[in-house]
């Protein structure tokens, strides 16, 4: 099998993979066409918004988040969240979301994050462990719909 490409999302990405992959956390896939260019659109005029997808034989097999946050703390600093961490069902075992967490990571350290957090369930807590996250404080969250 070849190694999968880790790089920014297309707007052709759209069509080959990438809706599907996202099915993993919700839904997506059955979304129209139009819409999805739309979110696209107004998703890469943000600098600071960044999804990374891994492709393997020209499908898209995994997706990632970050989205960047400037505060008045720490003198303008800025915070990576990742969002979104999924590899489609029939490709996970391999390593694809290691390498998408670890390609995403160099990106915040490099966009000049002096951190970056992440919410995650208690099942994938390992995962993220293994990759040098630390349990720091526990998600809160309030549900508008």
């Amino acid at each position: 099998m070849s190694e999968p490409i880790i790089r920014e999302l297309r707007k052709e990405d759209l069509g080959k993979g990438f809706l599907a992959t996202l099915d993993s956390l919700r839904q997506t896939s059955d979304i129209e066409r139009n819409k999805a260019e739309e979110i696209f659109e107004k998703i890469s005029s943000n600098p600071d918004h960044v999804i990374v997808v891994a492709e393997l034989d020209g499908k898209i097999v995994g997706t990632t988040t970050l989205l960047i946050e400037i505060k008045f703390i720490h003198s303008g600093g800025l915070v990576g969240h990742i969002e979104d961490v999924v590899v489609d069902k029939n490709f996970q075992g391999q390593r694809i979301g290691e390498k998408i967490m670890k390609y995403l990571l160099e990106f915040a350290k490099n966009r000049g994050c002096y951190k970056t957090i992440l919410d995650c369930t208690d099942d994938v807590k390992p995962f993220y462990e293994k990759l040098g996250f630390k349990h720091i404080a526990n998600e809160l969250r309030f549900d508008h719909i």
